[in-house]
């Protein structure tokens, strides 16, 4: 699937959390209480917009399959992670988002792709990111990625995988 990505706008919003609320809506029919209206926020989101961290992906027409935010900002509970990679500049993924219509067809794959370039252009060595531990397609995605586990970090809603990758090396 071609994945056309670009940094959001605020604009982008009511549409970002039209993809949230069917992610939601999705996650929780499969059993997984991942988020909530208690995170990810709007004002979640539309400060990623304002620091120009939030980006939208859209194909076949479609004007918003997806969303990922990229920044340097590692949460608190990373502390308790046993990373690997500490020797290069970092950054992270956070609320990677793909409609569920979509499922299946490669998005997010391409919008961690997209990720991992930007990261690189900007002078980052290591991605590192966490997926809920009850979240069995995240996991599968981020270690099909070559995303190596890191331990855990305990977060509202539970155990989530520390996970981080070298990008300087090209793998």
């Amino acid at each position: 699937t071609d994945v056309s990505i670009r940094i959001a706008e605020e604009s982008d919003l009511p549409g970002v959390m039209s993809l949230l609320r069917a992610c939601i809506d999705d996650m929780r029919a499969r059993g997984i209480d991942q988020w909530d209206e208690i995170y990810p926020t709007q004002e979640r989101f539309a400060a990623d917009v304002s620091d120009r961290a939030l980006y939208v992906g859209s194909t076949d027409g479609v004007q918003l399959v997806g969303a990922f935010t990229l920044n340097g900002y590692q949460d608190a509970e990373y502390a308790a992670a046993s990373w690997t990679f500490n020797d290069a500049r970092v950054s992270v993924v956070h609320r990677l988002i793909v409609h569920p219509a979509f499922h299946g067809r490669g998005i997010a794959r391409e919008l961690m792709r997209f990720a991992e370039d930007l990261a690189t252009s900007l002078g980052c060595g290591i991605m590192r990111l966490d997926a809920f531990r009850s979240n069995p397609k995240a996991l599968r995605l981020y270690r099909a990625l070559g995303y190596l586990e890191a331990g855990e970090g305990r977060f509202r809603k539970g155990a989530f995988v520390c996970f981080e990758k070298r990008l300087d090396s090209g793998g």
